[in-house]
């Protein structure tokens, strides 16, 4: 098996890429998709609720917003974004030991490492990682945190659920490469290399 690299293995080609910098259209679908995930996953979470703290879900449920709550809830998109592209950063690191690249865009942020080719059997634990490891604390912070705590974790699991929209549609691209196919991600850009025979 290939390792990670940083010079394209003989027998590899270039089969496609995915571009947000230049496919704006792109940009704004997985945009508007991940609003619909947000609210799907509400509702998900919703009845996860129901399930595990019905305590909690009988009666009327108010929620009152005020400065402090809107500046701390603020802080907290902000805190699960960046923790967000910190767990992709993280697994850069694991699997290249390189430090990764960093940057925020005006639709999305990302983590990326635009010198490596990476297994794609390795990047599917990139791409999923955040989505898995947040959604995992998420429920069961939900599970076991005060009432007084359950809106903000049940909005900030589906925030990073919906914001998981661009890995889901990264990785959901790897079903269609041959085995042992190695992607490049530049943050703005992820290309796929395939062998030029099946491995």
């Amino acid at each position: 098996m290939i390792l990670s690299t940083k010079i394209l293995p003989d027998g590899y080609r270039q089969t496609s890429e995915i571009n947000l910098a230049k496919n704006k259209g792109l940009a704004i679908l997985l945009s508007v998709v991940g609003v619909i995930l947000l609210v799907f996953s509400l509702i998900l979470l919703g009845l996860f609720l129901r399930w595990a703290r019905p305590e909690l879900t009988t009666g009327a449920f108010t929620f009152t917003l005020d400065l402090l709550k809107i500046t701390g809830l603020f802080a907290a998109v902000i805190l699960i974004m960046g923790l967000h592209e910190f767990i992709h950063g993280f697994f850069f690191w694991m699997f290249t030991r390189s430090k990764p690249v960093f940057a925020l865009r005006p639709l999305y942020a990302y983590a990326a490492a635009p010198e490596w080719f990476i297994p794609a059997s390795r990047y599917w634990i990139i791409g999923l990682a955040p989505l898995v490891l947040i959604s995992l604390v998420g429920l069961l912070f939900t599970s076991a945190a005060p009432a007084g705590w359950i809106p903000l974790s049940v909005f900030l699991t589906a925030l990073n659920i919906a914001g998981s929209v661009g890995d889901m549609f990264i990785v959901a691209r790897l079903l269609r490469l041959l085995p042992g196919s190695l992607v490049k991600d530049a943050g703005d850009t992820v290309s796929f290399f395939e062998p030029t025979k099946s491995a």
